[in-house]
């Protein structure tokens, strides 16, 4: 693995690859052939450990307070767990507003638990969220225009000056 933290040729010839399937409505169509799991497998390889896909979007709140170092049991709303004092460092009462400061808007949160979320990290290291329908996840053609989303911000250098939305963790 080099020592850059995406291979960003690679990462530019999937992006091309996928909008040269773009039709013209702006719905995307794959090879039926490629799988959402290869397309995803594919980012990783060109994205390395600057994305995240979460089939559950309800436990991206959780994988981010675990890898800040918050001791999350199984069930977080458990007494005996950090949940409360990971929120509050971020200024929210509960998980929905953790996720509205991403960007979420209320009816995606009503629809959280039929959610999945890709999550990537740009040159400056801020983080975003992209939350997409459950079902979009199960073929490369509907995956494919939240992949280009992803590789586009990945790739970028916003930050929360340009997108409030963004985060750091």
């Amino acid at each position: 693995m080099s020592e850059e933290r995406v291979d960003r040729d690679l990462a530019e010839a999937i992006r091309a690859l996928i909008m040269e399937n773009r039709q013209e409505d702006g719905t995307f169509k794959l090879d039926s052939r490629v799988t959402s799991e290869a397309l995803l497998a594919l980012l990783k390889e060109a994205l390395y450990d600057e994305m995240w896909f979460y089939p559950a979007a309800d436990e991206l709140v959780w994988d981010v307070a675990r890898h800040e170092g918050y001791v999350i049991p199984a069930c977080p709303v458990a007494s005996r767990g950090d949940a409360k004092e990971f929120l509050q460092e971020f200024g929210v009462r509960n998980a929905e507003e953790w996720y509205e400061q991403r960007g979420v808007t209320f009816r995606e949160l009503r629809g959280i638990y039929a959610a999945s979320a890709l999550m990537g990290r740009n040159t400056g290291f801020w983080r975003k969220v992209f939350f997409l329908p459950r079902l979009a996840a199960q073929s490369a053609s509907t995956l494919a225009p939240y992949c280009v989303r992803l590789i586009d911000f990945c790739l970028g250098d916003d930050t929360s000056a340009t997108d409030e939305t963004l985060f750091r963790c």
